[in-house]
């Protein structure tokens, strides 16, 4: 979940409370987004996840091999 908040109605301890809960706090000034904090644990999973998204999608491409790569080259591939 995130929470909005105005930079003249923040508090820091009250936004580092909620963060440490797992909420992800967007900081506003003048009704525009200067800054997020996050959880650093929820990053790092997200990052977690993306990578092994990309790992499974790697294993459904078809394999490739160097001499293929070479023709493509000689031809104007890149």
């Amino acid at each position: 979940m995130t929470i909005t908040v105005n930079l003249n109605e923040a508090s820091l301890p009250e936004l580092l409370a909620k963060v440490e809960a797992g909420e992800e706090v967007v900081i506003l000034r003048d009704g525009v987004p200067v800054a997020r904090l996050a959880p650093v644990a929820a990053d790092d999973e997200k990052r977690r996840q993306a990578i092994e998204a990309v790992r499974a999608f790697r294993k459904t491409m078809p394999a490739i091999t160097q001499e293929e790569i070479a023709e493509w080259k000689a031809t104007g591939w890149r």
